[in-house]
């Protein structure tokens, strides 16, 4: 983004910032918000296709589908009566979908002999103007962002949130949130917490602006917000330095907010959690009727019954930086990570597809936004992520809302992930292959990634060595990793402090594990059914 439009962005988010906090709202307008968006499913899709795509010549899309000879007309008959999922799985089949290496550029796409190359940039939604910069965890390119409406915020956020606390009972109950700051997700938490009338008590930050030294731009966009939130009488807290070492801190603070008012939320990732738990554990402290909001990395078993064993309840998120909340937890679930797919914003569909460098085929999520307000264009796009997807009438309040297809052993398969923080699988490979080797010796098959969780269910990344390689400084070993990691922009140097601080990276002597079929891939992912 050059300096003239950070100027534009900034200036609208000043200008417009009072008037979208004035009115908070409320769970009525959320759900009858949610209910009329489900009763208008198709018409909202055709609305978005239309306009940004069909009559935006720049779209990539656009050339997909006249690539196959879908025209509007054609589209609109196929979804008034098939329906909008049959009509999104035969264009995905006849090549109209987005792997997600295509989706981030870095990708060529061919379809039918012709080849066309997209950049990320050119995903974004045309009919927005954007108020808030949001940068992905997921460092699969350089200077990955999407731009966040106010309108936006409102549909998708806050309409989510209001509903997920009130079934809860969490509406009233003080907040405070463990996120960074830019170009973390601190701010937009911020944001969508006040405008749903409950703004934060307390931002505690796993990072320190010292120790992290986020680029200019970033510290004072996280300064601008905060002061034009005063400005516009809002009392925004400012980010306070908890390492993660000092997980007890927050859990104090949750332990007082639950004996004064009977309970708090706390929103961070889930390895994060499970460090406030255990510190309360070991504390003797009582944060039993604390509300966990959590995300970023997947709800297992074992992490679930770390945070039940204090007494406090765990609400797994699901979204993605380009569309926001893409599904929440089933309040009556069949699996850990039972989520509903909030359908009013989103229509999914699977395709099979083999992950490159590690020998297995998974059915892979494709989501097409149905919100004219969502950041990105979303039309058959791989999340990066695969899963169980099943259809059911559960009767809690979220599947009241019509909200049936839900979703469960929810991993990605295009990077590992750790304290919400994810590394494209493709960056991973070149250091196995090429750095490792090349420094500490050996070959690319002497060394492998392979995700796991430790002995209290805490996300890790493992870099399994083989012990033919010799002796070796673990430590450097895993420096050198981070350190390549780490170049680029804000968003990879955070990763990688985060990374740090928690340990996610370890290492492992041992053999690297084969496939069933004797393969000997660098990354070794893990597929749960």
């Amino acid at each position: 983004m050059s300096l003239t439009d950070s100027l534009k962005l900034y200036w609208r988010f000043t200008r417009e910032l009072k008037g979208f906090l004035q009115e908070p709202v409320t769970l009525e307008q959320s759900i009858e918000t949610i209910r009329r968006r489900m009763e208008n499913r198709e018409q909202n899709l055709l609305a978005g296709v239309k306009r940004a795509i069909y009559e935006n010549n720049k779209s990539p899309y656009l050339k997909l589908l006249k690539l196959v000879g879908c025209e509007y007309g054609d589209f609109e008959r196929m979804v008034r009566a098939d329906g909008i999922e049959p009509t999104l799985k035969m264009l995905c089949d006849r090549g109209v979908y987005l792997s997600i290496e295509e989706f981030k550029g870095k990708k060529e796409v061919t379809r039918s002999g012709q080849v066309f190359y997209f950049r990320e940039s050119d995903f974004n939604n045309p009919l927005l103007s954007g108020h808030l910069p949001v940068e992905s965890s997921r460092s699969r390119s350089v200077g990955s962002r999407s731009l966040y409406d106010f309108n936006f915020l409102e549909e998708n956020i806050v309409a989510y949130n209001l509903l997920i606390f009130n079934t809860l009972g969490a509406l009233n109950l003080p907040i405070a949130i463990w996120m960074p700051a830019m170009p973390g997700a601190g701010p937009l938490n911020l944001l969508a917490y006040t405008k749903g009338g409950n703004t934060p008590q307390k931002w505690f930050s796993p990072l320190e602006s010292a120790g992290f030294r986020p680029s200019i731009k970033s510290r004072l966009a996280t300064s601008f917000i905060i002061r034009t939130g005063k400005l516009s009488g809002i009392k925004w807290p400012q980010p306070e330095y908890v390492a993660y070492e000092e997980a007890d801190k927050i859990a104090g603070w949750l332990a007082v907010k639950t004996k004064e008012e009977g309970g708090c939320l706390l929103d961070s990732y889930t390895s994060a959690v499970i460090r406030v738990c255990r510190a309360a554990r070991e504390s003797g402290l009582d944060i039993s009727r604390t509300k966990f909001i959590v995300g970023g990395e997947p709800l297992t078993e074992t992490k679930l019954k770390e945070i039940t064993s204090v007494g406090a309840r765990a609400y797994i998120v699901y979204g993605i930086s380009e569309a926001g909340f893409v599904g929440g937890a089933c309040f009556r679930p069949v699996a850990v990570d039972d989520m509903h797919l909030f359908e009013d914003s989103f229509s999914l569909i699977q395709r099979e597809r083999v992950v490159p460098h590690a020998g297995v085929s998974v059915d892979a999520f494709l989501l097409t936004s149905l919100l004219l307000s969502s950041p990105k264009v979303l039309f058959n796009v791989e999340t990066g992520d695969f899963g169980v997807v099943t259809e059911r009438k559960c009767g809690c309040p979220l599947g009241n809302l019509g909200f049936n297809k839900h979703l469960h052993d929810v991993r990605g398969f295009d990077r590992l992930t750790g304290e919400g923080m994810n590394f494209f699988g493709s960056e991973l490979v070149r250091i196995i292959e090429e750095v490792l080797p090349r420094i500490f010796g050996g070959t690319s098959i002497d060394y492998q990634i392979v995700e796991g969780e430790d002995e209290l269910g805490r996300t890790r990344v493992n870099l399994v060595i083989s012990p033919g390689i010799g002796p070796l400084d673990e430590e450097a070993v895993m420096q050198t990793v981070l350190t390549d990691l780490s170049r680029g922009g804000d968003d990879k140097r955070m990763m990688v402090n985060m990374w740090s601080q928690a340990k996610t990276l370890r290492v492992q002597r041992r053999q690297p594990i084969t496939t069933v079929s004797g393969k000997l891939l660098p990354l070794h992912i893990q597929k749960k059914r």
